[in-house]
């Protein structure tokens, strides 16, 4: 049985509602746009209002795994209105993990510091802060990763004077100065491996410049980056020297799902990357590892001299990962998207189901892989917000769907970005004064 749902619909009905309605075959503008997308069983409702801003009503009825909604709308004052073609939402019993992790921060560049990293539950509109840049003097927190979903032992960044990588173990959380151990070098865009034992970084140098290009005013680049592994067994960090190369630049690792295999991004470096970052094309490559042993030789998985590859995420045989004509930081390259690599037939396709002609970048997989989110700039240009789409197993995206909002509104009048969003299999428990004493002066 699925969750009956009741829409609460936001639009100020004053007045007389017209008694004579003129049929549309139309589906009603309505923002966000809820038609035809595939919804879990027990999500929370899914409000929207009219984007002409007019008083509307919601009849609802249910068939099957289908709700369908019929939205009558009109102007105040007005004696006549519009009656809406029937638009359905469909139930999946595919279920999903009942949390989504995110940060929130300003998305440009010049103002970061209120900052923090939030949990919200799919099932209402509760959200919740873990941890925020007031533990840090208003330092940078990010790259936030949790094993196999566990909301009971996550890692983060803090940044700044006295920061280092922050990990939770059942409430309890220890800072790590990555810089002082093993291979002695700091870390970012971490992996954490299935067994728990690993976390795959990439220690990267980077930089920004501006341009005067309006449709991508900042380019971000590394100068340099390689991959090393943390073993939170030894508290060591290593690599090998195929990871940590002169004329290459190794970056975004991600573990496939038995952690026998780590994906991650190279390119080749270029004599000027400012001048030539439009030949900076990242590929994906693997590499075997076993038992914390890098057993075999790179091999490239996929490359093409009209795309770069950042952020691969595994889900069985697929691999999604996000493409922009070149570069290493989609976030700022409007013709980004998101494509679908399948590891058993090496076909890639675009994911157009997922895509806009704004921004896609970020993304992750549910627990069950049947469900991804993902972060995208189509509402305004600006602000990175998150979707959330089905995947049938088979290559297949639904229609994505905005996260649903208590007010419809706040989707648009939130000033923040959403940022690294990750799917966690239930509340994350840690009391962010626990982590506030790590950074005790």
């Amino acid at each position: 049985m699925h969750k009956r749902w009741f829409l609460l619909c936001f639009a100020l009905i004053t007045g007389c509602t017209p008694s004579v309605f003129e049929e549309s075959p139309e589906y009603p503008p309505i923002f966000p746009d809820y038609t035809e997308v595939t919804v879990p069983d027990g999500l929370a409702p899914l409000n929207f209002t009219m984007t002409d801003g007019r008083n509307f009503k919601v009849e609802q009825r249910s068939v099957g795994d289908t709700v369908w909604y019929k939205v009558k709308a009109w102007n105040k004052g007005d004696k006549s209105g519009v009656s809406y073609a029937a638009f359905p939402i469909y139930i999946s019993h595919d279920p999903i993990d009942p949390y989504i992790v995110y940060r929130l921060i300003e998305p440009g560049y010049e103002s970061w510091h209120n900052m923090g990293i939030y949990q919200r539950e799919l099932s209402s509109f509760s959200e919740s802060e873990i941890v925020t840049n007031k533990i840090n003097d208003l330092g940078c927190v990010n790259c936030h990763t949790f094993p196999e979903h566990s909301p009971a032992r996550m890692l983060f960044h803090a940044r700044g004077k006295g920061g280092g990588t922050v990990i939770v173990d059942n409430g309890q959380a220890k800072l790590v100065n990555l810089a002082e151990t093993g291979i002695r070098r700091q870390g970012t865009y971490p992996a954490w491996h299935p067994s728990g034992r690993y976390v795959a970084f990439s220690s990267n140098t980077t930089k920004q410049n501006f341009t005067v290009n309006h449709q991508q005013p900042i380019e971000v680049y590394d100068t340099e980056s390689d991959i090393m592994i943390l073993d939170t067994g030894t508290g060591q960090t290593f690599s090998c020297p195929q990871l940590i190369t002169e004329n290459s630049l190794e970056t975004f690792p991600g573990w496939s799902e038995d952690g026998a295999t780590l994906y991650y991004c190279c390119a080749d470096t270029v004599n000027d990357i400012v001048a030539d970052r439009g030949r900076l094309h990242y590929r994906l490559m693997s590499i075997g590892f076993n038992e914390g042993v890098f057993d075999e030789e790179p091999k490239t998985v996929f490359c093409s001299d009209s795309c770069s590859v950042s952020f691969p995420r595994v889900n069985g045989k697929y691999i999604l990962f996000t493409s922009s004509d070149f570069g290493t930081f989609p976030i700022w390259h409007r013709e980004a998207d998101l494509q679908l690599l399948n590891t058993e037939t090496g076909v890639v396709k675009e994911a157009s189901e997922l895509n806009s002609p704004d921004t896609e970048s970020y993304h992750s997989w549910s627990s069950n892989g049947r469900w991804v989110v993902f972060s995208s700039r189509r509402l305004d240009g600006r602000y990175t917000r998150l979707f959330i789409a089905h995947f049938d197993g088979e290559g297949n995206f639904g229609k994505p769907f905005l996260l649903p909002q208590k007010r419809p509104s706040d989707n648009t009048l939130r000033l923040k970005s959403y940022n690294i969003p990750e799917f966690v299999g239930g509340k994350v428990g840690v009391k962010e004064s626990e982590i506030a004493k790590l950074f005790e002066r």
